[in-house]
């Protein structure tokens, strides 16, 4: 496992198939490896120069069944902060509104940001009380720009309160800069539901169905020449004319939300991740809260970022 701060400790144990771990096969004493396996150790204390407060825990864990929907969600802190004792920078937010519809939000603080697990939870917090007052009825007529809009402004407000400076994008960007992705989910009186789904940044939303994964909205573009930048825009930069993307979700399919330390060794979904995840979550298979965290916390040599994911099935 390396980064661009040097090397991390060296494994050498042998490649191991996903197979091993997948179905019932699940031991929730051991990692859960995809392929190579990354290191283990013991996950190093935060250090003291990144903000100790709010409390900000290694791992995050929710989910519940309403009349309409069931969720899954977990965030966990990659190998790589683990080991350099830094904070898990993603975080999210998930919600039942009393129409039926559900709120979610997920963000991943942009590594170049010294604070930005800071302004990760200032964004999925700030989402989830505008949607929670302002989403329109129908949903379609949500002003999209006016929440993204809102949540950059949160960001640059808080950073100038706890950090001093200036009520400035400029000054908050090298602080608390975050991707974002939000969805409402709207059931569907025939079955299944529609999904309004929008973002700033790399995170992404996919749906599992029984073609696989596909992604409707966000993620890393393929560039042609083969070559990815790391670079990632978010908030508190606002791109001109946001709006949402609109989309079904099946009775038998799954909408995931998630940031790129899952997207990433996701990829196009026909590799062994997206086989594990796959036999977790596909099929109407809903799996235990600790069994969803477990497998979203997999072993993979390289792949050491933090990852989030938000799972909604609709209810049959």
């Amino acid at each position: 496992m390396t980064d661009d701060k040097g090397s991390g400790p060296v494994d050498a144990s042998p490649p191991v198939s996903v197979g091993t771990v997948g179905g019932s096969g699940w031991r929730s004493s051991e990692p859960v490896v995809v392929g190579r396996p990354g290191p283990v150790f013991e996950p190093v204390v935060v250090g003291a120069d990144y903000r100790p407060a709010p409390y900000r825990g290694d791992t995050v864990i929710d989910g519940w069944m309403s009349d309409s929907f069931v969720v899954r969600a977990a965030t966990v802190r990659g190998y790589s902060h683990r080991y350099y004792g830094e904070p898990r920078q993603d975080d999210f937010a998930v919600a039942s509104r009393t129409d039926g519809r559900l709120l979610a939000a997920v963000a991943d603080g942009v590594s170049a940001a010294r604070q930005s697990h800071v302004g990760s939870t200032v964004a999925v917090r700030y989402a989830m009380q505008w949607l929670a007052a302002g989403v329109a009825d129908p949903t379609g007529a949500t002003d999209w720009e006016e929440l993204v809009s809102g949540a950059a402004w949160a960001l640059v407000e808080h950073a100038a309160a706890v950090f001093g400076i200036r009520k400035s994008a400029e000054e908050a960007e090298p602080l608390v800069a975050t991707t974002l992705v939000c969805a409402v989910v709207d059931p569907d009186p025939d079955g299944g539901a529609v999904a309004h789904v929008t973002g700033i940044g790399d995170s992404a939303a996919w749906v599992l169905g029984s073609g696989g994964f596909t992604r409707v909205e966000g993620g890393k573009e393929d560039p042609a020449d083969g070559i990815s930048s790391s670079a990632v825009v978010g908030l508190p930069r606002v791109p001109a004319g946001v709006d949402a993307t609109v989309v079904m979700i099946e009775p038998d399919e799954v909408l995931l939300l998630g940031t790129d330390g899952f997207g990433d060794p996701l990829g196009s979904g026909g590799g062994e991740v997206g086989r594990l995840f796959s036999e977790t979550l596909g099929n109407g298979r809903v799996p235990s809260l600790i069994e969803f965290a477990h497998k979203l916390d997999f072993s993979r040599e390289t792949f050491d970022d933090d990852r989030t994911l938000v799972a909604v099935w609709p209810r049959t």
